[in-house]
């Protein structure tokens, strides 16, 4: 009885066995019919056995699986698969090859940017050197921008604005493979491919509407704001693939995208035609330096058939390590200001479609500092009377020199003053009359000792003007009133001033008027001092006249008010 229970328990061991065979070997039937037609692009991989391997051994480490010994064996016609001569050699089929998880390295971070894993619930801030495992999302934010290197070295370059997710990050070290399948969610993807070493390997840029797919080349996939998607290709070519539906069922269409051509893919899943990229823009326009403190501001060359411009500003010319990047469709791009140095600035055009261009590179310095101080006077637009000019400015903390500049036009090609060595922000100049423009910059030290110039100060505009006339009052008082007289000239106005004192603080009288005389009546009997000035049209205020004196004596009046006068005709004053 042991016996025979022990017989039925192998004969039911031995169908469990057969069983599974034959399910493995219609997996590998299966596999093989379905991927015929890379069939004599994948070829076998040959392993030479070596003393005590086994095939249960070549299974595990070349499938991943020990169980599927029986397909080596059947595919290599092995009579005992527990022993095997060294020297024999085992062919692998590469449909059975196992792929091992890879990851992608974060080369570089810039700005806001963050990575959710599979696993995780809440996003982590994505740092340079992480290593980013299949099924993770990454988060670039406004002012953010990631590169990432694959493991086969392949560069993937996410600006700001978008999201996109690790789908497949896989490779295959005995056939040399990899894997790399990233989901655009939002914004935009660039990505410069390895050339792949093995026909198996895949690069794909996948979206809901389109995937791209590559096999070494340069090119940017991109989600619009109309929810369609473009492709644009830089060196080599793309295989296009649009996702569209058609009676319920999902069809495709495809274009082959080479270098210098783009497409668009509706919002329907259709591809468009293959058009010619927009060319580099022309960046001889932009400035060579940036003076501003809080901003980086760049004219934008506004062309036909342009309708934005991708900017970004690197601190290497190899346009790797990112600063600033963003889209601008103005006549002007603003980006956050920058710490003095030289830079790279990045532009490509981009069309009505949404399909970006080359780009094109410009050197770019930036010099802010030492910040060049406010300027107080003259202010803007100022007249100045006379030829003394005084120019003042604030001083910014930990500066002790300036250079203070002053010309005759705009540009400073015709300077009048060029002080250099100013120990403060204070200057006295005489100028003749005429228009100006001045400016002022701080001056520190470099590290080596030397003097370090800042930018100077946005220039203001001022005019010295002739000063009107000084009037020449005639002053009595014989009838025993004040009486000023002077010619008056039409558009003039005149400011008189009548005081007891020299220094005029005791003013009795203080007014303005286009009149030519002033006549002061019921002044107590003293000694007055008159002065005035003239008041240009334009509103120039001239030199006071010299102060003169004039003696009021007290007189007589009649019972009707008048001056009581002698036979001469004189007032006669009281005793």
């Amino acid at each position: 009885m042991p016996a025979e229970r022990a017989a039925r328990a192998a004969r039911r061991g031995a169908g469990r066995i057969g069983r599974c065979i034959a399910g493995v070997l219609l997996a590998l039937h299966t596999a093989l019919a379905f991927s015929q037609p890379q069939a004599t692009a994948l070829p076998d991989l040959v392993h030479a056995v070596q003393a005590g391997e086994t095939l249960f051994g070549l299974a595990e480490r070349y499938t991943g699986r020990s169980d599927r010994w029986p397909l080596l064996q059947r595919h290599n016609g092995i009579a005992d698969p527990h022993h095997l001569d060294p020297g024999t050699r085992v062919r692998i089929p590469a449909v059975l090859l196992a792929a091992a998880p890879s990851f992608a390295t974060v080369a570089y971070v810039m700005g806001e940017a963050r990575q959710l894993a599979a696993q995780d619930r809440q996003p982590q801030l994505l740092q340079a050197g992480a290593r980013l495992a299949e099924g993770t999302r990454i988060e670039v934010g406004a002012d953010g921008y990631v590169r990432l290197q694959m493991s086969d070295g392949s560069l993937v370059r996410i600006p700001a604005n978008s999201q996109v997710r690790l789908v497949g990050v896989r490779q295959q070290e005995a056939l040399h493979a990899s894997e790399t399948l990233i989901q655009l969610e939002a914004g935009r993807v660039d990505a410069s491919a390895q050339p792949q070493r093995s026909p198996s390997s895949r690069f794909e840029i996948r979206t809901p509407l389109a995937v791209a797919s590559v096999r070494g080349t340069e090119f940017g996939v991109a989600l619009q704001p109309d929810a369609a998607v473009t492709g644009e290709v830089t060196h080599g070519a793309v295989d296009l693939k649009g996702l569209g539906r058609d009676a319920g069922r999902r069809t495709a269409r495809q274009q082959q995208l080479r270098a210098g051509e783009g497409a668009r893919v509706s919002s329907t899943g259709a591809v468009g035609p293959v058009r010619k990229l927009p060319g580099p823009p022309e960046l001889a326009g932009l400035p060579a330096t940036v003076t501003e403190l809080d901003f980086v501001r760049l004219p934008l060359p506004a062309v036909a058939g342009v309708a934005a411009y991708r900017v970004r500003i690197t601190r290497d010319e190899a346009m790797e390590q990112v600063l600033r990047n963003g889209v601008f469709a103005g006549a002007e791009l603003q980006f956050a200001g920058l710490e003095d140095g030289n830079y790279t600035v990045g532009a490509r055009a981009v069309d009505a479609e949404g399909l970006s261009g080359p780009e094109s590179r410009r050197a770019l310095r930036v010099k802010a500092r030492p910040v060049a101080p406010l300027s107080q006077r003259p202010s803007p637009g100022e007249k100045i009377v006379g030829s003394a000019v005084e120019f003042s400015c604030t001083q910014p903390a930990g500066i002790r020199r300036f250079r203070l500049q002053v010309a005759s036009d705009e540009a400073f090609e015709a300077l009048r003053v060029d002080d250099r060595a100013l120990s403060e922000c204070r200057r006295s100049a005489p100028l003749r009359p005429g228009r100006y423009f001045w400016r002022v910059a701080s001056v520190g030290l470099a590290p080596d000792g030397s003097p370090d110039q800042g930018p100077f100060s946005a220039s203001q505009r001022f005019e010295v003007v002739e000063p009107p006339p000084v009037p020449v009052p005639k002053v009595g008082g014989e009838d025993g009133a004040l009486q000023v007289y002077w010619t008056a000239v039409p558009g003039f106005r005149y400011h008189v001033e009548v005081s007891r004192d020299r220094d005029f603080a005791e003013r009795v009288h203080d007014a303005t008027g286009t009149e030519g005389f002033l006549h002061l009546k019921d002044l107590p009997p003293s000694t007055y001092y008159v002065r005035m000035q003239a008041i240009a049209p334009q509103g120039e205020s001239g030199a006071f006249s010299p102060a003169q004196a004039v003696r009021i004596e007290a007189v007589l009046h009649d019972a009707g008010g008048g001056i009581v006068r002698d036979g001469g005709g004189r007032p006669v004053g009281r005793q």
